[in-house]
Order: C-alpha cells, then structure tokens, then sequence
C-alpha cells in the first residue's frame, strides 16, 4: 500500500478512536467582535450530577474546540463562557447536532434603574402550623449591559428580594440567596440584558405572624398574581379576583394585582392561628368532595400516569424555567396572546409543583 493511503488509514483510525469535536466562538452581540482569551467549560452530566469535565480558553480569534474520546455523537452537554466574573450558560445541547456553537456575553454594567418585573407569582399554602411559599418571577433588563451587581462569585448579590425576617428553609431555585440584613435578601444570578426567570421558596411560622402577609415590590412590577391555598381565602380589591383553579391536585384561589411602584406594600389578610385550624377543617372537607369526583371523571379514558412517577430532579425545574424564558421570548412582540398566556401559566404551574416536590 502506498505510503499516502497508509497515512490516511492511520488519520482516520485515530479521529474514530478520538471522538467527535465541539466547535465554537464567543462573541460580544453588541460589538460583533469574537472575544479572545476567555475561559468556556463543557459540562456534562456523569453519575446523574452535573459536573464541569475540561475547561479551556478562546484562542485570539475568540474560538475554542473540545475533543476527546468522551464526545460521541448524541451526548447531551453544555457550555458556559465566564466573563468579566460572570459565567453564560448554552442551553442543553447534543454533540453532533450543530457545527458551532456561539456564546454571547456582555459588558458589566449596574444601572438599577434598568430593571423591572414583567410577573411575579406568590403561591402561599397554608397548614396548622406553616406557611409554604413559593415565588416565581420574570425580571426585565431593558440595558445593553448585564446587571451583575456587587461582589463576586458565590456572595455575589444582584436581585433583591423583601422578605419575612422569621423564614426558614429558605432555597434559591435559580441561584443562591443570601440574607444581607434582616429581610433584606440577595440572589447571585447576573442579569443579562432581556428576561431571566428566577425562583424561590421558604417556609414561615404562623404563630409569628400577624394577620397577613406582606408583599413588598423592590422593583416596579407590571403584574403580581397571588395564588391562595386553602381557596376559601380572599383580597379585599385593589386586587382581581381570578376565582378558583385546580394545579396539581390543589385548589387555588387567583388573584391579581397591576402596577406596583419600587417600595410598595402589599397586605394579604392570612386568618388568625385560632381561626386557621377550623378553616383548613372546611377546606379539606370540600376539597375530598371535589377530588372524589374528579378522580371519577379522570378514571373514565385517561391513561395510566405511573410513567410519570419518577423522582424530580433539579434538572428538571431549570429545563422547565428555559422553556419559560424561551416562550416569553419569541412572543416578546404578542404578550396578550391567549395561547402563549395559556402556555406560560402550565409552565409556571408545573414549575411550582416541581419545586415544591424538591423542598419536601
């Protein structure tokens, strides 16, 4: 065999033994310039954890590669690019499926000023002797630049939340919360420029309480939706109510509020802890008339749902919460459409219950 074929065998031997490659750039949007020297790490879930497998830096093009026998066509990974301190994640992508992959961050800046929340969704559950929160909100950066915050790293702090000072298993879904005085609490999320979906959940003593709960806006909100569990429980106006609804096996009552300024106060009337016990007596009484006859309706024609039994995984609340923020965003020029409306609300409310299956 001539020397050349030979040479030629022995290139493809080694690109079949080698694996498949990831290719990519990391580009400013603004600038269109190709960023060089910046670190970009592959991930990739191994043992059922999520964990950073190499790490490399763009060359002065702004391009970086990944190979190694570990890339076979079909792996499902990610990719983050870090960034003046600030790391931006790819979506879940599967190697093979794209030529490149492209990476765009963005200058720090921390103009407050450019923030705002397009919805904010309070869930309150009552029992005897808690109160289970959750909260899921978009908020809006209208800057050309990612609001970053201060600090840096993990004591990073970026959104500011006003919450009840006696919390407890308090848990940041979509970053990590930290308390920087009392009520006053911090995510680490950056903020780049358009929407991000952040989430948390805590519990409270309603022994500690006075006779509501108090929402207080730190920045403007266009709309914040309360929804109540036991559904009995109601909003003197301003606030809309939506009526009752049924999210996985609870019932709601929905009410919604418009146009709240920075620094705002919100009362939501909770019943005293004397009163509590016999309100959650009536609701659970209706509820098991309600449920009774739901579970009769369902068992004529739906299927089997034990597929859907397997234990939720973090993984799982943060592909739901992309899937909001890519819906919002190609609707971003049809916010009122019924569909998308409808949408979003089954997403948010399957967030919730994911959630609330990982606290437990």
């Amino acid at each position: 065999m001539p020397l050349r074929l030979i040479f030629i065998a022995i290139l493809l031997s080694a690109c079949e033994l080698w694996g498949a490659a990831v290719n990519g750039y990391v580009l400013n949007p603004l600038t269109e310039m190709r960023l060089p020297n910046i670190e970009v790490a592959f991930y990739m879930r191994q043992e059922g954890d999520v964990s950073e497998v190499l790490r490399k830096q763009t060359d002065a093009e702004g391009n970086f590669s990944f190979a190694g026998p570990f890339l076979q066509d079909g792996l499902h990974f990610a990719l983050a690019a870090f960034y003046e301190g600030v790391p931006y994640f790819s979506s879940t992508l599967e190697v093979g499926a794209q030529q490149q992959v492209i990476l765009e961050v963005y200058e720090n800046a921390n103009d407050v000023s450019a923030l705002h929340i397009t919805s904010h969704h309070l869930f309150l559950s009552l029992s005897e002797d808690a109160i289970e929160c959750v909260q899921l909100l978009q908020v809006h950066n209208s800057s050309e630049h990612t609001y970053a915050g201060s600090g840096n790293g993990r004591e990073r702090r970026v959104t500011e939340f006003a919450l009840p000072p006696s919390l407890f298993n308090l848990q940041g879904h979509s970053g990590l919360i930290q308390q920087a005085e009392p009520g006053q609490f911090f995510d680490n999320q950056a903020l780049p420029p358009g929407s991000s979906q952040l989430s948390i959940s805590f519990n409270l003593d309603t022994r500690a309480l006075d006779d509501a709960y108090v929402h207080q806006a730190v920045y403007a909100t266009e709309r914040l939706e309360v929804f109540l569990d036991p559904p009995t429980l109601e909003i003197s106006p301003p606030f809309i109510d939506q009526g009752v609804i049924e999210l996985h096996g609870r019932q709601y009552r929905r009410f919604v509020l418009q146009g709240l300024s920075p620094g705002q106060h919100v009362k939501i009337p909770l019943p005293l802890s004397s009163s509590l016990r016999w309100l959650l007596k009536w609701a659970a009484l209706a509820g098991a008339f309600f449920f009774s006859g739901l579970a009769l309706v369902l068992s004529r024609g739906r299927p089997d749902d034990a597929s859907n039994a397997d234990t939720p995984s973090p993984e799982d609340r943060q592909i739901l919460i992309a899937e909001i923020a890519r819906l919002d965003e190609a609707h971003a020029e049809q916010p009122q459409d019924q569909h998308y409306l409808d949408q979003r609300a089954r997403l948010i409310h399957e967030a919730v219950a994911l959630t609330r299956a990982l606290g437990n």
